[in-house]
């Protein structure tokens, strides 16, 4: 027989769908000495329909190969080739079909640009299939630079120094560099826990370039010694702040002047020493001091002679003891918050009128203070945006500012068990047009007039709104307050009841009433809850805590 009869019968068996037939006498076709493309094209069909796929591909490539001009060769490639999942591949063999197509035969074209938009699309699927993989299993951070990575350590542990602790345990990758960069451990928080250890430990990972040190008042002083013993090996020209109990501190400056690098002292920006005795012994080393934040608890008069060594102090806190105020603001007029509790204010006699003009001031916060006329009468202080006054004694008024015309910038008022009157909150609150935060707590007498004058309108030439900027009132611990005058407060704010103005605008521009605190208030009036509470966006009444209300029943 003929490779021709061999193979019309398989073309016949094929067109009966008998495929395992046609498939036994394309071969023997071939055997017979065939080589037209026509046969392994039709070898290919039987291989494409019985799903053997690979073998069709090799055939199809011997169309190619034995008739590089025909398109049938091309075509069945890139069917095959979409089959088997290589849609890049299927679209190079469906353009070089297109090549060697007919122009007319539109029929054919339309087929194989159908097969080009499906591989198209499959390949787009395939691709977003990859990268949402890799979104979920690609470590990222493994392909950054070491140094942009650290970099990135940094600005995450200088929000929060305790965050190294986190960082280095996440993974090996991460704890290798987290150690092997010494800026991430540079602050040294010394506790009761195991201290020494952890100093050597710090100390060893910051390459002893250590830059804040504190020390926790529960240190035993059994462990002060070898804690010492490890800092002595620290690079002191780097240190910038320090916080120390009193006792400690001098136990550190014991260990300074044996190393002969007391000028660590003048060098330090930050300073936090509590209940300090002897203090007058370190004061020669202040000179010329850089600090620009000290905070002290237990101050002596004995230690007045800082101010005449410490002037460029931004940030001043005292805590408990005796100072002399006008030396230390005088020394320091560059200062933008002072905070002052549990104090007696020493005043100096002077044949002058004493003020102190602090232009950068913007926080001022007195607790427990006695005489605070002893401050608010020298202080002037144009940029002022925070006041807080609370629990002051020995004043017939805590807001006899000598300059309150100087309080125009205030921002935020705090007010609280102290003696004041209506007249003078009222002044306050007139010269300060940008106030958003008013706290008014144990005071009697005096809430209700000064709500009834924010209400109104401001006693002046220009019949200006009173506290046009205000969104956050606490009134807690008002044992006077009225229901009617808390419901003008927040009525008047609001957008819907503010009158329009003249030229037919927009309505008022008093800004609404964001937070309100009533705890405390036993006067306020329980049905008119639900209105604060769908008007205020943060409203708070507790009448008293379950502890108080088991002590009444």
């Amino acid at each position: 027989m003929s490779w021709k009869a061999s193979f019309q019968q398989g073309v016949s068996n094929f067109r009966r769908n008998k495929h395992a037939e046609a498939l036994v006498l394309f071969d023997e076709s071939i055997s017979l000495g065939c080589d037209s493309f026509i046969v392994y094209d039709s070898r290919a069909a039987v291989h494409e329909k019985l799903g053997n796929n690979k073998a069709a591909l090799l055939d199809a490539k011997k169309v190619v190969d034995t008739a590089p001009d025909r398109w049938q060769g091309y075509a069945r490639s890139a069917r095959l080739f979409h089959a088997l999942n290589k849609d890049e591949a299927a679209i190079k063999m469906i353009d070089l079909a297109l090549e060697r197509i007919k122009s007319d035969d539109a029929q054919r074209h339309q087929e194989l640009n159908a097969l080009k938009s499906q591989a198209t699309n499959a390949l787009k699927a395939a691709d977003e299939r990859r990268r949402a993989r890799m979104a979920k299993t690609a470590y990222h951070i493994g392909k950054l630079p070491v140094e942009i990575f650290a970099e990135i350590l940094g600005l995450v542990v200088a929000t929060d120094h305790a965050h190294i602790l986190k960082l280095s345990h996440v993974c090996k990758h991460w704890r290798g560099i987290a150690i092997k960069t010494p800026s991430l451990w540079q602050t040294l928080v010394v506790s009761k826990n195991r201290p020494t250890r952890k100093v050597r430990l710090w100390m060893e990972r910051a390459r002893t370039r250590i830059s804040d040190l504190s020390f926790h008042h529960n240190i035993s002083e059994m462990d002060w010694p070898s804690i010492l013993s490890e800092l002595s090996s620290l690079s002191w020209c780097g240190l910038r702040s320090l916080a120390a109990p009193g006792s400690l501190f001098s136990q550190l400056y014991d260990l300074l002047h044996r190393l002969s690098k007391t000028e660590v002292i003048s060098r330090l920006e930050h300073l936090d020493v509590t209940g300090c005795p002897g203090f007058e012994r370190f004061l020669p080393d202040f000179e010329a001091s850089h600090l620009n934040t000290l905070k002290v608890a237990k101050l002596t008069p004995s230690m007045g002679g800082l101010w005449s060594r410490v002037r460029q102090l931004r940030t001043m806190t005292v805590e408990a003891g005796w100072i002399e105020i006008l030396p230390a603001l005088t020394a320091n007029q560059s200062l933008e918050n002072i905070v002052l509790s549990d104090l007696v204010l020493i005043s100096i006699q002077s044949g002058g009128d004493d003020c102190v003009e602090l232009s950068n001031l913007q926080c001022l916060k007195l607790f427990n203070i006695a005489s605070v006329s002893t401050i608010t009468r020298i202080i002037v202080a144009p940029n002022l945006q925070v006041l807080h006054l609370f629990s002051i004694s020995h004043s017939s008024d805590v807001l006899e500012f000598a300059h309150a015309d100087s309080l125009r910038a205030l921002r935020e008022l705090r007010i609280g068990s102290c003696t004041t009157t209506a007249r003078s909150l009222n002044v306050i609150i007139a010269g300060a047009p940008l106030l958003e935060t008013l706290q008014i707590s144990g005071i009697q007498g005096v809430v209700n007039e000064v709500l009834n004058f924010i209400c109104g309108t401001h006693p002046n030439d220009q019949d200006q709104d009173v506290c046009t900027f205000l969104r956050h009132v606490d009134l807690s611990s008002s044992g006077d307050l009225l229901t009617r005058n808390v419901y003008s407060l927040v009525k008047t704010r609001l957008r819907t009841d503010q009158p329009a103005i003249e030229d037919g605008g927009q309505p008022g521009c008093r800004a609404e009433i964001e937070s309100l605190r009533l705890d405390d208030c036993p006067l306020m009036e329980a049905e008119m809850l639900p209105w604060f509470r769908e008007k205020v966006k943060v409203f708070s009444c507790v009448y008293m805590t379950k502890k108080e209300g088991k002590q009444r029943r």
